[in-house]
């Protein structure tokens, strides 16, 4: 890549590759930090999207949190990746990230998806009560003979009651 970038004639840019679980940088480190399918590898082995398993949910945070440690407080992460952002959102979401996020689908047919997340510029969106808190998948099977009734919707966990009250 570092070749590629030389011959295209940009010279100020350093190519590294590190482990993305373990990032051996100072905080604050970096404006800018670009991924292009780590997430992609990390959750190859989740099970089922919609109720990944803990240990894959456990190392997608670790990575997201030494992201945000190196950026600087106004640094950009890219994130490029087949994941829809209905599956990313939790995870760019859970506690103790200050970024935004924003996102473009490309392609046709076969999309893939454009994560801008601006450290330092967070916004209030829908899904807030989930930024207070670590990312808690709810258990739901989905499974065909379970969609053949309209059970699934009981088992479906949107809220505690408490909260659905308030």
């Amino acid at each position: 890549m570092q070749k590629r970038l030389t011959a295209k004639g940009f010279h100020g840019v350093k190519v590294l590759v590190m482990d993305m679980l373990n990032l051996p940088f100072g905080s604050e480190s970096f404006d800018a930090v670009i991924e292009k399918g780590t997430m992609d590898v990390l959750l190859v082995d989740s099970g089922d999207p919609w109720n990944p398993n803990p240990e894959t949910v456990s190392k997608v945070n670790a990575m997201l949190k030494g992201v945000h440690r190196v950026l600087t407080p106004e640094g950009i992460f890219i994130s490029i990746s087949f994941g829809q952002p209905h599956f990313r959102r939790p995870l760019f979401e859970a506690a103790g990230f200050t970024w935004s996020m924003q996102w473009n689908t490309f392609g046709d047919g076969f999309h893939y998806f454009f994560y801008t997340l601006k450290k330092g510029s967070k916004k209030a969106s829908f899904n807030q009560d989930r930024i207070e808190k670590e990312v808690n998948w709810n258990s739901t099977s989905l499974y065909q003979e379970h969609l053949d009734s309209e059970n699934y919707l009981f088992q479906s966990h949107l809220a505690d009651d408490n909260e659905l009250e308030e």
